[in-house]
C-alpha cells in the first residue's frame, strides 16, 4: 500500500485497482469515502482502517462495482444518496459477472464469492447531508454527473473535497451512466468549492489545476462526437469508431485491469452516450 496523508483528517490509498479509497479521522471516529474494488484489497484495508479507530460511516460516491464491492468487508454504516441504494438493490453485479471478474483481476477472491453479498447503504439522502466526527465533518451534497446519484463529500476543516468520479485525474471514465450537461455542470460545481486538496474518484490526489485538464478531455471526445454527427455518421458508426484513453480499467504495471471485451463495451456504450446526448443538445459541443 501506499498510503500518504494530504491534511490533519485524511489519509488516501491511490495505488488500489479501482476507485481512490479515503479515511478522515476524527476525534469521534472514522469515516471512509468509497471501498476497494478487489476483494483481497477490501480485507487488507480492514487492517489498515482499523489503525486508525472505530469506523462509523463508509460512504460511497456512487454504485458502481469498483466504489461499492468492499463495502462488505467494511465496519460501520453506509452511506450514499438515495439513488445509489436502489442502483445497488436492483442492478448490482450478479454472481456470475463477479466470478468471471475475479478470476481476471483478483483470482484469491473467487473462493470468497459464496459468502459475499451485495451490501446496500443503510443511510441515504436526496440533497444534502452532514456527518460529523467531532472535529471533523463531512458534508455531502448530491451532485449528478458522473452518474445520476453522483455525490460530492467535503471537509471544510481541511479544505479537502472528494469527487468520486466526477472528476478524475487519471483519466475518462465510463460516460454510460452520464448526462452530459450534468457531466459538465457537476466540474463547475466542483470549483465553486473553497478547496486545496481534490481527492479524485481514480488517479492521484490534485489541485484545482486537474479541473481544467479534465474539462478539456470531456471536450475533445464530445468534439469527436460531434464531428461524427456532422458527418451523417449514425450512433453505431460513431461508436465503432471514436475511442479515448481509458486510464482506468487497463492494466497497469501494479494490478491486471478488465478485460478487454469490458473496455471495449464501455467504450462503446459511452461514445453512444455523448452521441444521443449531442442529439438532444447539440450547444453542449461548444460547453
Amino acid at each position: 500500500m501506499t498510503l500518504q496523508q494530504v491534511s490533519a483528517h485524511v489519509h488516501v490509498e491511490t495505488a488500489h485497482l479501482g476507485s481512490n479509497n479515503s479515511i478522515i479521522a476524527g476525534a469521534d471516529g472514522v469515516a471512509l469515502v468509497d471501498t476497494p474494488h478487489k476483494p483481497t484489497d477490501a480485507i487488507a484495508w480492514r487492517t489498515v482502517v482499523d489503525g486508525f479507530g472505530r469506523t462509523r460511516f463508509v460512504i460511497n460516491t456512487d454504485h458502481h462495482p469498483d466504489h461499492t464491492i468492499g463495502n462488505f468487508w467494511m465496519g460501520g454504516e453506509v452511506v450514499s444518496h438515495r439513488g445509489t441504494r436502489e442502483r445497488l438493490l436492483n442492478e448490482a453485479p450478479d454472481h456470475d459477472y463477479l466470478a468471471r471478474l475475479f478470476d481476471r483481476i483478483d483470482p484469491e477472491a473467487v473462493p470468497l464469492l459464496a459468502g459475499y453479498r451485495v451490501r446496500v447503504p443503510e443511510v441515504v439522502f436526496s440533497d444534502r447531508l452532514d456527518l460529523h466526527l467531532g472535529d471533523a465533518h463531512l458534508e455531502l451534497t448530491f451532485q449528478p454527473g458522473h452518474t445520476a446519484n453522483s455525490l460530492i463529500a467535503y471537509l471544510p476543516e481541511d479544505g479537502v473535497v472528494f469527487t468520486g468520479d466526477i472528476v478524475c485525474e487519471a483519466g475518462l471514465p465510463s460516460f454510460q451512466d452520464s448526462r452530459l450537461w450534468d457531466w459538465f455542470d457537476a466540474i463547475e460545481k466542483v470549483s465553486s468549492y473553497d478547496f486545496s486538496v481534490l481527492v479524485p474518484g481514480h488517479g492521484e490526489v490534485a489541485d484545482r489545476a486537474v479541473l481544467d485538464r479534465y474539462r478539456e478531455w470531456g471536450r475533445e471526445v464530445v468534439g469527436q462526437v460531434a464531428a461524427a454527427i456532422g458527418r451523417g455518421e449514425d450512433s453505431e458508426q460513431a461508436a465503432a469508431e471514436i475511442r479515448f484513453a481509458d486510464n482506468i480499467h487497463v492494466d497497469t504495471e501494479d494490478y491486471v485491469g478488465y478485460p478487454d471485451d469490458l473496455i471495449e463495451m464501455f467504450q462503446r456504450r459511452s461514445v453512444a452516450r455523448i452521441y444521443d446526448d449531442l442529439v438532444e443538445r447539440p450547444d453542449l459541443a461548444t460547453r
